[in-house]
């Protein structure tokens, strides 16, 4: 038993953090303390008094009171946030806790709309301080004297007045304050502790009984015991040393007390519980030792407020545009390239009508996927004799598909067929083997086969418009499980071989991803380069908004890959509203180093995130984080194939839910998510630029202009970790720190004449299917009836007016935080 001595942030009158429990002392506090059971059950005792709780319960141990905890549910499987409150900032509000006396037990309590208040108070108090919002000490002080008000109002009861009581109390505390300072004492006894406080030992030994529920020999060995545990699971110290060190006459004595209290031996809990020096976890880390599941069941009571709406803060605009002054032509480049991740999906009904229905309305001129000798499409073929034979049916019926869309094919040529393998190492859930081909004749055989195939089927000048994009992130050893040597041999080869078919068909790569340590590629490619007489006709490059910690760049696990293996990489995180326009600035500028100086350049896969099943992809705000990035790059490059077009997907298990958090545009049943909007606002963009800025571009086309708008917001520290605990199914807001409404009043100058001018828009209400989706109740079991609703909800909202103008004219548009508008004027004749 100690009094635990609290430390407080400078800026905070709170210690709030989240913590496993096994087997607490008893101990003691000078402040008051609540704790609320995230995982678990926990056993609270109060001097005699024993209450139990489960995940959900709240507790409230007053200040100066001596409590005991223990957990129910094994060794740290009992999770618990903690609040404990500074009586001095509380004194200087005129409020002194040590002098109030309350009681919360969530399992005796009939009020629980106030309960609930408070569970609401602590979530926020701790979302606050993980995400560092803006001026969160403030409002972490406001809370607190919220909680407070709740506590006297609600909570409090009478203070102990039995003198005797008072005294008796008192007493206990100093006994058991002079057992824990002194239980490591081997001659420590009964006796000895009576003298101390001239007792009678027969009486001691009875009134403690009472008092504390067992004896005093027992709560001798059970205070040793938690103090030795640290050492056996630290230390490489024997178990007779150990229970030496603490009080035991010897190590049987301890064997016997440790088997008795946690129904193990020493042994079998160091094997189970064996600490490195390097194994703790920096209570900085998300303030204390969690789960994002603890976490998550924290996060749910935000919802305590219901529907009620938040008043966002708003930041006014005045924008003045000069619409006579033309900077350049620009490239719709944004819309140069589509992507999807399986060839064979091309053969589905369903991802037909999907790409026939993006293609009608955006209007891609390239596609590109991978897969396309993909042993489900039965291209690569050997007789028992060894011989070769090759079937192209399935591919030319996913060629004649992207065709009659209207789209060039920009083909990854990999992975490598099964029976062409040299090991089997594959990735995705069809079997993707990574690794070099056995014989490199074969693998050659194979690319002359195909290359004369298509020329003949469709013509070389036309073949000559395609592109052929070599492997996929050969630096992730996910994507390649051969040496650098052997990729680069391979590229040779793979080469010489197209361009001894035709010299002007277009061959390049290698659509890296780590360009921490891509420098030494670049080297080593220059050398072969100039060795073998051989090229990259273009560059490609993926970038995802992942970077180390303190802005510095890692080799990122792919987007296919479970997250669980990104965040156990700890250095690794998701980087700041700037970081993917600073990653495409810098992979250009390495890229330079290359011997040819490219202008060909394509961004062939781009995201927010690299998980599949991050819930923000379905969301409003994939829409502004599309809007922003394209307006922000696709000046540099040729074109930036975003990831992906639809949620049907072949490289995981596909989720239940309609929106699972998918990369798609669309859902798997076609619906349009909010991001698809964004690349239908910028393909209605001119073709000749008038400005950018930091929220909008404005463009036009003939007599008519283009402005179009997004309101960004970026997601908090806690999100960019990889922690999805404040993410449910229905609730994707919380993790935007600094939603704002932003309000611009438009100045135009050069309009003349009558006009039509279209707005239209994607908010939360509307044009967002996922939102719509939540408020109906979120149907995992989405039938007819639901799907139609909800693709005619998924629609921008929309605005016409006719204006007429002479000169100058002005006009105000709102958005919502991470909304996105275009507003088309289109002169009226």
């Amino acid at each position: 038993m100690y009094q635990e001595q609290i430390q407080y942030q400078a800026d905070l009158p709170v210690k709030i953090f989240t913590q496993t429990v096994d087997s607490f002392p008893y101990h003691w506090h000078e402040d008051s303390e609540i704790l609320l059971v995230l995982e678990g059950e926990l056993e609270i005792r109060i001097d005699q008094k024993k209450y139990t709780l489960s995940s959900g319960d709240i507790f409230l141990v007053n200040a100066n009171e001596l409590h005991f905890t223990n957990s129910l549910t094994g060794y740290e499987n009992t999770q618990v946030l903690v609040l404990q409150m500074e009586n001095k900032y509380l004194i200087e509000h005129g409020i002194d806790m040590e002098k109030r006396r309350f009681y919360i037990n969530s399992r005796e309590e009939s009020n629980t709309d106030k309960l609930d208040e408070i569970k609401y108070i602590l979530a926020k108090m701790m979302e606050l301080i993980i995400n560092k919002r803006s001026y969160y000490n403030l409002k972490v002080k406001k809370l607190v004297l919220e909680l407070v008000v709740n506590l006297i109002e609600y909570f409090e009861i009478p203070p102990i007045t039995d003198l005797k009581q008072l005294d008796s109390d008192q007493r206990l505390l100093e006994i058991l304050k002079y057992m824990n300072n002194n239980c490591m004492k081997t001659s420590l006894s009964l006796r000895d502790i009576a003298e101390k406080f001239a007792l009678n030992p027969h009486y001691l030994s009875r009134y403690f009984k009472v008092k504390v529920g067992v004896s005093m020999k027992k709560k001798l060995d059970s205070m040793r015991l938690n103090k030795s545990l640290m050492a056996l699971r630290m230390t490489n110290e024997t178990v007779t040393e150990i229970a030496l060190k603490f009080g035991f006459p010897d190590s049987k004595a301890y064997y016997r007390v440790f088997k008795e209290v946690l129904g193990t031996t020493p042994s079998e809990f160091r094997n189970l519980y064996k600490l490195e020096s390097g194994d703790f976890i920096s209570k900085d880390e998300y303030l204390g030792i969690n789960s994002s599941e603890s976490l998550a069941n924290l996060f749910k009571y935000l919802e305590w407020k219901g529907k009620q709406q938040e008043i966002l803060k708003k930041q006014n605009q005045v924008v003045y545009l000069d619409l006579f002054q033309v900077q350049k032509t620009i490239n719709h480049t944004f819309t140069n390239l589509l992507t999807f991740g399986y060839a064979p999906l091309a053969l589905r009904s369903d991802f037909k009508s999907q790409l026939n229905q993006i293609q009608q309305e955006i209007n891609f001129k390239y596609v590109r996927f991978h897969g396309i000798f993909a042993d489900q499409l039965h291209v690569y073929n050997e007789n028992p004799d060894k011989s070769l034979f090759f079937n192209f049916n399935n591919l030319d019926i996913i060629l004649d598909t992207l065709y009659g869309a209207k789209l060039k094919p920009f083909i990854e040529i990999g992975f490598m067929p099964k029976d062409l393998a040299t090991t089997e190492d594959t990735i995705f859930l069809w079997d993707a083997y990574i690794s070099p081909p056995k014989q490199m004749s074969h693998w050659k055989a194979l690319l002359e086969a195909f290359f004369k195939h298509i020329i003949n089927r469709y013509g070389l000048n036309e073949v000559r418009t395609w592109y052929f994009e070599f492997w996929n992130e050969p630096e992730v050893p996910y994507f390649w499980k051969g040496s650098r040597e052997e990729f680069l041999t391979l590229y040779a080869e793979t080469f010489k071989t197209i361009k001894s078919i035709d010299s002007e068909i277009k061959v390049g790569g290698f659509s890296s991803i780590n360009f921490n340590n891509y420098q030494s590629l670049i080297d080593d490619f220059n050398v072969l380069a100039k060795k073998e007489n051989i090229d990259l006709d273009f560059f490609t490059f993926h970038v995802y908004n992942l970077t180390r910690k303190h802005n510095v760049q890692v080799e990122a696990k792919r987007k296919s890959l479970v997250i669980e293996s990104v965040t156990q990489f700890k250095s690794i995180m998701l980087g700041d509203e700037h970081n993917l326009t600073k990653s495409i600035d810098s992979i250009i500028e390495i890229s330079s180093g290359l011997h040819k100086n490219f202008k060909d350049i394509w961004i062939t896969e781009w995201n927010s995130n690299s998980d599949s099943k991050d819930l923000l992809h379905d969301t409003c705000y994939t829409a502004a984080f599309i809007t922003k990035n394209a307006i922000e790059n696709f000046e540099k490059v040729k074109g930036m194939g975003y990831w992906t077009f639809t949620d049907l997907f072949e490289e995981f298990k596909q989720q239940k839910h309609l929106f699972h958090g998918g990369f798609g545009l669309m859902t798997y049943n076609g619906i349009k998510k909010a991001g698809y909007h964004a690349f239908y606002f910028l393909s209605k963009l001119g073709n000749e630029l008038i400005e950018k800025r930091e929220n909008m571009i404005i463009t036009k086309r003939g007599s008519d202009y283009q402005i179009l708008i997004f309101n960004y917001s970026h997601p908090n520290y806690l999100y960019r970790n990889f922690d999805y605990s404040q993410l449910s199914l229905t609730n994707r807001y919380t993790v935007f720190n600094d939603e704002r409404v932003l309000s611009l009043k438009v100045n135009l100058n050069g309009l003349h004449g009558k006009y039509r001018m279209k707005k239209q828009y994607v908010n939360r209400f509307e044009g967002s299917a996922y939102d719509v989706w939540a408020n109906i109740g979120a149907p995992l079991d989405i039938d007819e009836e639901i799907t139609r609703y909800l693709k005619g909800k998924a629609e921008p909202g929309i605005h016409v007016e006719n204006i007429f103008v002479d000169q100058d004219y002005a006009f105000t548009s709102e958005l919502q935080p991470h909304e996105i508008q275009l507003i088309e004027i289109k002169k009226y004749y």
